[in-house]
């Protein structure tokens, strides 16, 4: 096997008020160039990456803090893969993000002028999206939290680290948004040639909108029946490559909202009303992250869940981990095929965990499905056609 790196403008103001239907904006259309990809640029895209890290080992700041907003992408513009981590204490205080430069041959050195040496920080960072969100070529990263989980629980605002000609500055308009946000993703929804984010929040979830150049607006209009849901996670894909970017939404499922694809349409709208519900799986109804790739060749975009005991059946609340294989069946409907595909497919012994990446790591050809923190070891490999066995990476 061929090991890879291991290592230790001005705003248009939207409405913000929740609920908007999509038949008002019945006359809206994207207007579509056959040469558009509405997965180009997305923050899902963009996490697909050779680079496989321990995230603790290549510290050396902050020990002990636990790190789920990590990045990568060429931040110094030198060719090689960096990682971003903004890491928290499980205080209400803040922790300073921290940018690891790599050097090409799989060191890390930490960045100490980074943010002229006073970083931005969150008091509980979930997740960081990599995107170009300025449009200056370089990538940015997008992070999101959801504060002190602790009553009364005040939650937190995101931030956005945009690129300049000599360094990184914070963006602005974005402190406003305080909420219990645990996940996102990033994509151009309306067409317009920039990248629009997702934020997934308990209480209520929105779009923010973005002007091109890394200044983002508050939307809840181009939601319909997801607004009050509580959304754990999310991520934006073209999933029937029709053309339009989707949207796949999920979370705490015996709370009543299950998960879900809200299709895109020529309207930039989405909806329960449009939607196509994901199977649910008893106990492990917490899910925590979403991928999607064709596993098994077939031409359709298939679905994986990263879920965990949901402290409702006989599961505690995040105890163990279950991976999920969802197979695209097409005309946008979906089978759940873990039982026959996925060996050891859930664990009730080990910890869970926050991220997966579909990727090749044995370069097969096949999509495997790795957790992405290189201290777990923990990958399924791909056969081929879409059937995994756990093994050592």
């Amino acid at each position: 096997m061929n090991k890879l790196m291991l290592v230790v403008a001005s705003v248009v103001s939207v409405s913000g008020c929740g609920g908007g239907s999509t038949s008002d904006n019945s006359d809206v259309d994207l207007d579509i160039s056959p040469n558009f990809s509405v997965d180009n640029g997305s923050s899902h895209t963009l996490q697909s990456t050779v680079l496989y890290v321990d995230r603790q080992a290549i510290r050396t700041i902050h020990p002990g803090t636990f790190a789920h907003a990590v990045s990568y992408a060429d931040y110094d513009r030198d060719g090689d893969i960096d990682v971003f981590i903004s890491s928290g204490d499980g205080s209400e205080n803040e922790t300073p993000a921290e940018l690891y430069l790599n050097d090409g041959s799989g060191n890390f050195t930490l960045d100490a002028n980074f943010f002229n040496g006073s970083p931005p920080g969150l008091v509980h960072p979930r997740k960081s999206l990599t995107g170009d969100f300025n449009s200056d070529g370089i990538m940015d990263a997008f992070v999101i939290g959801h504060g002190y989980d602790q009553p009364p629980f005040p939650g937190e605002a995101p931030y956005v680290m945009l690129s300049t000609g000599s360094g990184f500055i914070l963006g602005s308009g974005l402190e406003g948004y305080v909420g219990f946000q645990h996940g996102g993703a990033s994509a151009d929804i309306d067409a317009d040639g920039d990248i629009d984010i997702f934020v997934a929040d308990t209480a209520e979830s929105f779009f923010l909108l973005n002007d091109g150049l890394g200044n983002f607006t508050k939307d809840t209009s181009r939601l319909e029946g997801v607004n009050e849901s509580p959304l754990y996670t999310a991520e934006l894909v073209d999933v029937d490559s029709d053309g339009y970017v989707d949207l796949l939404v999920a979370g705490q499922e015996p709370d009543g909202f299950s998960s879900k694809v809200l299709w895109g349409d020529r309207t930039g709208f989405y909806s329960v009303s449009k939607s196509t519900e994901l199977p649910a799986v008893a106990n492990n109804g917490t899910v925590i992250d979403i991928d999607v790739s064709d596993i098994d060749r077939d031409g359709d975009k298939d679905v994986v869940l990263n879920r965990t005991g949901d402290g409702v059946g006989s599961l505690e609340a995040y105890q163990g981990y279950y991976i999920q294989i969802i197979e695209n069946s097409g005309n946008r409907e979906f089978l759940d095929i873990t039982a026959q595909n996925l060996a050891a497919g859930s664990s009730t012994s080990e910890s869970w965990f926050d991220w997966i990446r579909l990727w090749d790591v044995n370069e097969d050809g096949h999509v495997d499905i790795v957790v992405d923190d290189a201290a777990r070891d923990l990958v399924w490999y791909n056969d081929g056609g879409g059937t995994f066995q756990k093994s050592d990476y």
